[in-house]
């Protein structure tokens, strides 16, 4: 498992987000729909700051060119 981190709220590198959830085992679970949908996807932090109360929250990343798909499946697959 990669867990990415990064310095700044809109550096990404390459990858691009997909999904934000509240605790790792929700971050894990959206990777495993990804992945099993054929999507390439990996985990970062993410840091909301919201009335001056910081958060951690996990980013789910993906490469651009699958971010259309990974829409799709999350559409599917959430209520």
């Amino acid at each position: 498992m990669n867990l990415r981190t990064r310095t700044d709220d809109e550096e990404y590198g390459l990858l691009v987000p997909a999904a934000t959830v509240y605790d790792m085992q929700s971050a894990r679970a959206v990777r495993q729909l990804l992945h099993s949908h054929g999507v390439r996807a990996t985990m970062g932090r993410a840091r909301i700051h919201r009335w001056r109360n910081i958060r951690d929250r996990f980013r789910i990343l993906v490469f651009p060119e699958d971010a259309v798909r990974a829409y799709d499946v999350l559409s599917r697959h959430t209520s």
